[in-house]
């Protein structure tokens, strides 16, 4: 336990001086979080993080402070900043088409210490990153999109993967890597009913990775999961875990992942704009600051006025019904945690790091833009 912990860690001195909203990151519980991911992974080789959390080169540096050099994105920004962090490996675990699979070739060409994948899910999708690696002279390394239920993007797991499995060998500039799994749709809140179920959709990958292994002879890498899925897979020898919440954590799956004892890290502040009613307060805290996209009561827990009730949201406002005789004034200084952390970070262009219970440095957001330089 840290000795923050024994306070509320999240006071910050002198926070009458930021301006809200803003986010704040504790770099010491992060750390913490990390430990512990790497910790249920079995070490940091079974470890591939999804860095859509986060977006920064500060983060990505803790990760590799624990050994963890391979990691997953989405985006081609996200990718560029891993690999201007220095990240060995990078998955982007997002399907590359139209002018992406161009600025893919171009990621491939201007950074070439970090090695760089991509997902492929049907015949002609493989076509076309095989006709444009092969037009640039480069080769892409490929992992095959399973889909096991969340029915996103992916194949299912059977003889159309394995010929399309069959295709991506054939070509000429092609690596395929192995398989990647997303089991998002599996959020059972007990762990046994879970674990159930998610045995049951990653059987088949199973069954295929073992029959490409003896096809051709190489042992097939796996990827799986996401956070509520994690420790599931985790147990799996050989399988490289891909969570992404864990470093800084939200109130959302604190709530539906009790078996996870991950640590909050990251926390909202806004201010008591107005106090139009009796009952009712009106905070700086709108769509424009917090993930909205869950029903109204489950966007943002504020953590000294947990009973707090959100009766409306609106860009710049969300109003909230309180009992008459709390000390909520306008200015009121409020602490929230999201719901969802992964879309509030994206809405912020830096972070503010404290330590100690002072602003200690500013992390920029570099990959919540939709291009970085590439």
């Amino acid at each position: 336990m840290l000795l923050e912990d024994l306070q509320n860690w999240y006071d910050v001195k002198g926070i009458e001086k930021i301006d809200s909203p803003s986010l704040l990151v504790y770099p010491r519980r992060v750390k913490q979080n990390i430990k512990r991911a790497v910790s249920m992974a079995g070490g940091p080789e079974f470890l591939q993080p999804h860095v859509k959390t986060f977006k920064c080169q500060e983060v990505v540096h803790l990760m590799m402070n624990e050994g963890v050099y391979k990691f997953k994105c989405s985006t081609i920004a996200e990718a560029e900043m891993l690999a201007m962090s220095g990240a060995k490996e990078v998955l982007i675990a997002y399907p590359m088409v139209g002018p992406k699979v161009d600025r893919m070739v171009k990621l491939i060409l201007a950074y070439q210490d970090t090695q760089f994948s991509c997902l492929v899910d049907c015949p002609a999708q493989a076509k076309h990153l095989s006709d444009h690696t092969h037009l640039a002279e480069v080769y892409l390394r490929v992992y095959l999109d399973l889909n096991v239920g969340t029915d996103r993007t992916g194949m299912k797991p059977g003889k159309n993967a394995e010929a399309l499995y069959d295709l991506c060998k054939s070509t000429s500039h092609l690596i395929i890597m192995g398989l990647h799994v997303y089991d998002g749709h599996l959020r059972q809140i007990d762990i046994k009913e879970r674990r159930l179920a998610c045995n049951e959709a990653f059987e088949p990958v199973q069954k295929l990775a073992s029959k490409m292994e003896k096809k051709y002879g190489k042992e097939v890498s796996i990827i799986a999961g996401g956070s509520p899925t994690f420790p599931i897979h985790a147990k799996r020898e050989g399988v490289v875990c891909s969570p992404g919440t864990f470093p800084y954590w939200d109130r959302g799956y604190a709530l539906s992942l009790p078996e996870q004892k991950f640590t909050y890290a990251a926390v909202l502040i806004c201010r008591v704009i107005s106090r139009p009613a009796k009952d009712l307060i009106c905070v700086d805290l709108g769509y424009k600051a917090v993930a909205s996209e869950g029903p109204l009561g489950n966007r943002v827990w504020f953590l000294d006025y947990p009973d707090l009730e959100p009766v409306s949201h609106s860009e710049e406002h969300m109003v909230l019904r309180v009992q008459e005789d709390m000390d909520l004034t306008v200015g009121k200084l409020l602490y929230a945690i999201p719901y969802h952390i992964c879309p509030t970070v994206a809405m912020y262009d830096r972070v503010l790091s404290i330590e100690y219970e002072k602003v200690s440095e500013r992390w920029v957001t570099s990959a919540r833009r939709r291009r970085i330089n590439i």
